[in-house]
């Protein structure tokens, strides 16, 4: 009884990371059919990867072709972060690796932040029924709004050819709406420091480095304001 009582109460808990995955899956949806994919590879990126950010980047990569080391790298360097996600959340985690893994596949930053809210609690049945709620509510939303794009962006494209392509324009407004939302003091030096090495990639004619050399700079500059600031 305690196992479905923790589970329904995850999969209440999943309720305001669904209502934001969806429209943001739905647009990964539609943005991949519009650059001519089946209906099925973002389903399979969905459901397989599970990480918008991610899925976003790889869509893009695809997209202009870009060399697999340089999108292997940045991938691993941007999801590198779920390392610390699970040193947080290891003591709530169950101890059976076959229990452990499919709550690893279902750490995104939003469950993470919302299971930071059990870090206190007494490991059991319940949290773990709890967490996977959580996780699973969180995928489902996930992969069925990315149906649902796919299903609207190839419906647009016979339908509406012409208004598809204002999606090619989805990818790239996301990560600016996405940068500026995060775009304050402590982030300010960072972001500058990744559009301007974008740029300078771009201008030199390799814009497969672009992603790269934007992370790169990044990351550098908040390890280095980070590292300023204990000092």
């Amino acid at each position: 009884m305690s196992r479905r009582r923790g589970l329904l109460r995850g999969l209440q808990s999943a309720g305001p990371i669904c209502l934001g995955y969806i429209p943001v899956a739905i647009t990964f949806g539609a943005v991949a059919t519009s650059f001519g994919y089946p209906f099925y590879v973002p389903l399979l990126f969905s459901a397989a990867i599970f990480a918008g950010g991610t899925q976003f980047i790889l869509l893009a990569a695809l997209h202009d072709a870009t060399p697999w080391p340089y999108v292997v790298a940045l991938c691993a360097l941007i999801d590198s972060r779920h390392i610390v996600y699970g040193a947080f959340l290891r003591r709530i985690f169950p101890t059976r690796l076959t229990a452990r893994l499919p709550l690893a596949m279902g750490l995104t930053d939003e469950v993470f932040a919302t299971a930071l809210t059990r870090r206190d609690a007494a490991p059991g049945r319940q949290l773990t029924a709890w967490l996977a709620g959580l996780a699973a509510a969180a995928y489902l939303s996930w992969v069925a709004g990315t149906a649902l794009g796919a299903v609207l962006g190839t419906v647009l494209s016979h339908a509406a050819p012409a208004l598809t392509q204002a999606l090619d324009f989805a990818l790239p407004g996301l990560f600016l709406a996405l940068a500026l939302d995060n775009l304050d003091r402590e982030t300010a030096a960072p972001l500058l420091a990744a559009a301007v090495a974008a740029l300078a990639a771009i201008w030199v004619g390799n814009i497969a480095l672009a992603l790269a050399a934007g992370v790169a700079a990044a990351t550098a500059v908040a390890a280095w304001r980070r590292r300023a600031a204990a000092a």
